[in-house]
Order: C-alpha cells, then sequence, then structure tokens
C-alpha cells in the first residue's frame, strides 16, 4: 500500500512538470524573422533562373498544448520586400510580392525551453513579371513545408531557426506555363504573451 501511495505521488508531482513543457509554448506569439530566399523561376521551354533576397518576415501565431510535449499552433506569416526570382537574357525579371502564409505548426517540447516544429502552409503571393518597363502581375498559390527550433530566452522571450520549402502553382504570364518556388532560410526572435 507505502509502495502505490508513493508512486501515485510521484506521479502526481511528475505529471504537471512533464505537461509545463508544452504550456512553457502554449499562447499568443509575434515575431519577427530575417528570411534569406532563393526563389526560382522555370518558363516552359527556357532554362531556369533564380535570384537571392534578403527580407524581414513578419509572424503572429498562436499555440495550445495538446499534449505534455506537443503542440499545436496556427499562424499567419507576412513577407515584406519582393523576391528575386530570375532575370533572363530577353531582359525578363520575375519576382514575388505581398507574399502571405496561413500556418499550421505542430510541436514537440523536448525540454521546458526547447521545441522542435514542423510547418505545413498555405501559401499566396503576387508574381510580377517585367520586360521593358511594362510589369504584368498575377496572383500565386500554392504550399509550403518546413521545420525549425524555437527557444524560450525566458518565459515570454524566444528565437528560432527555421526552413521552409514554398512551390506556387504554375502560371501563364502570356508567353506559356511559368513554375515558381523559394527555399527560405530564417532566423529570428519573437515575444508570446
Amino acid at each position: 500500500m507505502k509502495k502505490a501511495l508513493l508512486l501515485a505521488a510521484s506521479v502526481a508531482f511528475i505529471a504537471p512538470q512533464a505537461f509545463a513543457q508544452a504550456k512553457s509554448f502554449e499562447g499568443f506569439s509575434v515575431g519577427a524573422n530575417l528570411a534569406v530566399a532563393k526563389s526560382t523561376t522555370e518558363p516552359t521551354g527556357v532554362a531556369s533562373d533564380s535570384g537571392n533576397t534578403t527580407s524581414l518576415d513578419l509572424q503572429a501565431q498562436y499555440s495550445l498544448a495538446l499534449a505534455p510535449q506537443v503542440v499545436l499552433g496556427l499562424g499567419l506569416t507576412l513577407g515584406t520586400g519582393n523576391n528575386k526570382a530570375g532575370t533572363f537574357t530577353t531582359g525578363q525579371e520575375f519576382v514575388t510580392k505581398n507574399r502571405m502564409a496561413f500556418d499550421i505548426v505542430p510541436g514537440y517540447a523536448i525540454s521546458s525551453n526547447m521545441m522542435l516544429f514542423g510547418k505545413v502552409s498555405s501559401l499566396s503571393a503576387d508574381g510580377a513579371f517585367t520586360l521593358a518597363g511594362v510589369e504584368t502581375k498575377k496572383s500565386l498559390s500554392g504550399v509550403g513545408y518546413g521545420f525549425g527550433l524555437r527557444g524560450l530566452i525566458d518565459k515570454n522571450m524566444f528565437y528560432q531557426v527555421g526552413y521552409d520549402i514554398n512551390k506556387y502553382n504554375d502560371v501563364d504570364y502570356g508567353g506559356g506555363s511559368v513554375k515558381e518556388s523559394s527555399s527560405v532560410f530564417s532566423l529570428g526572435v519573437g515575444y508570446k504573451f
């Protein structure tokens, strides 16, 4: 009987602390990420080209602890600036503008101040094609996948590192189908309320 009571007391003491791992990441958060993107454009019948851009991405997210170590976040990421996506010998330039992503972010708390996360995103952006100073703009949509690491500096401040692969649906700028994609490395800081 004493062993059973001791075991029950131990479990009662440890369980809230284990659940605290996921609870540490629960709540509303905002952040800013330095994003380094390599964006690629592949027009039909023409060799692809890419461009590298550094910009600032802003994010807002709400996360909920579902289990002792499992967290689920829903969020929005907004990209600032234009991502260069290739310049071709004919003088054509491609960029992506007004980037936005709705994110589903499952996480696994490996400690009370460190979490690994994955990300699946629904993407939207404007693809802009410029030739001889005339810009043609098309709406882009697609899917992104990513993973990363978030660490708590204290109970509110955090840092995070992430890597995303974004693929947009093919569009036609008037001269054939064009594929656009990007890979993004990000390093950021944020505040959890």
